[in-house]
């Protein structure tokens, strides 16, 4: 089972031939290409959008954006795949909801990863082999981009008239261990500052910790470190 190009530009089911057959023209790699970056440019404008800019920063805000391009690549995937076989609009609508109501897959990128693996091993069982091999690539490399520098959320205790000094303090040990500083906000009602940070490929926390140890202990706070 193949794919070839409809008159409307979309993509249509060939009648004869194996779908290895797809990897012989280059018109299909450049189609399932393109449709998959466009989807992706097109989450990540609305993603990062203007209307947002100046808003605190938090960690769910940070997650969100990384959720709308996921979920923008998925559901292009999801269009290709309906549009060679339009009956498994059905069987996708019923394994999102056995994924969503079944399916422990913990936060929303998470679980937009999952579907990908899904609508991959879809592609390989309708005989889509090309898109199947370009979305695996595809989303791997998307995977890596977003996830290979972890965002964290420190919390760290403090009593109140020390918290402006501490923070400077704070800010400049993560800087030293190689952190990047995404937002900072401070509670004084809750005695506590909030670092979310972007964290360097192979991050250790020992390294933050050696940083942290070289505050004054009398402004120092209580570390909470995500898991």
């Amino acid at each position: 089972m193949g794919m070839g190009m409809g008159k409307n530009g979309g993509l249509e089911l060939l009648s004869t031939g194996p779908g290895w057959e797809a990897f012989t023209e280059p018109a299909q790699y450049f189609h399932a290409a393109l449709v998959l970056l466009a989807a992706t440019a097109s989450g990540a404008l609305l993603a990062y959008h203007p209307v947002y800019r100046g808003r605190p920063l938090t960690l769910d805000t940070l997650e969100q954006r990384k959720t709308i391009i996921i979920y923008s690549a998925v559901g292009a995937l999801i269009a290709i795949i309906c549009t060679v076989a339009p009956s498994m609009a059905f069987v996708i609508f019923g394994i999102g909801g056995l994924m969503r109501f079944r399916t422990n897959t913990g936060e929303s990128t998470v679980t937009g990863q999952t579907i990908m693996g899904t609508l991959i091993g879809l592609c390989w069982g309708l005989g889509l082999q090309l898109v199947a091999v370009l979305a695996t690539f595809y989303f791997a490399l998307m995977i890596w981009v977003l996830e290979a520098s972890p965002i964290k959320k420190i919390t760290i205790g403090i009593d109140v008239p020390n918290m402006q000094r501490a923070a400077e303090l704070y800010r400049e040990a993560l800087l030293r261990a190689g952190c990047r500083i995404l937002a900072h906000s401070k509670s004084f009602k809750k005695g506590q500052m909030n670092f979310v940070i972007r964290t360097p490929n192979g991050f250790d926390t020992d390294e933050a910790v050696r940083a942290f140890n070289g505050i004054p202990e009398e402004l120092r706070g209580t570390v909470d470190w995500p898991d």
